[in-house]
């Protein structure tokens, strides 16, 4: 009896340690049609988003980067805004854990080593991890923090992103969401006083 015990009691502590960690796609950030299966493929985007329809993101498409000669597949998110149209070229970075920035239009644009901006693959909820990248030449730190995780790959995600400088001075704050079929549907920017 005490066995069956013991049994029951690994098995419980077992699937709660699973019930807050989930695969989360691509699609949920590109907005598209979400698979079944659990591996990260670039599958088409082309999606107007937010509030104001004033954001898009198309793709695949091949990117030569002009610092290494090398071509990537990047989906292309554009912005129309009060100064212009920012566009930004993203990849998947840090072995699979992230979708990452490689290239942004602002301030004459720069290219960006290893960044993440959106959690990819397994993922539990309350779960931190830590990259080091680059942005135009200068160290940053990037953290990701799952908020909000659901249990299936449509359940829509919130998590924390803050971007240090090369110094460990918090540059950005900010709470995300993304919903399927919607990609980011609410932007928490928590204003960082300089």
């Amino acid at each position: 009896m005490k066995k069956l015990l013991v049994i029951l009691i690994i098995s419980l502590i077992s699937q709660l340690s699973q019930a807050n960690e989930r695969f989360i796609p691509l699609e949920l950030f590109t907005g598209g049609e979400i698979r079944d299966d659990t591996e990260i493929k670039f599958t088409k985007a082309n999606l107007v988003f937010g509030e104001k329809k004033r954001k898009k993101i198309v793709g695949p498409e091949d990117w030569k980067n002009p610092q290494t000669g090398k071509l990537i597949e990047v989906y292309k998110r554009t912005r129309k805004g009060q100064s212009g149209v920012k566009t930004q070229l993203f990849t998947v970075t840090n072995d699979g854990q992230c979708i990452g920035r490689v290239w942004d239009s602002r301030r004459g644009g720069r290219i960006i080593v290893n960044g993440c901006k959106f959690p990819l693959g397994v993922w539990k909820e309350g779960e931190k991890r830590t990259f080091n990248g680059s942005s135009g030449g200068k160290t940053r730190k990037i953290e990701l923090t799952i908020l909000k995780l659901g249990k299936k790959q449509k359940d829509k995600i919130k998590f924390n992103w803050k971007l240090y400088d090369g110094g460990g001075k918090l540059m950005d704050d900010n709470d995300y969401t993304f919903s399927a079929g919607k990609a980011m549907t609410k932007l928490n920017d928590k204003k960082i006083s300089k």
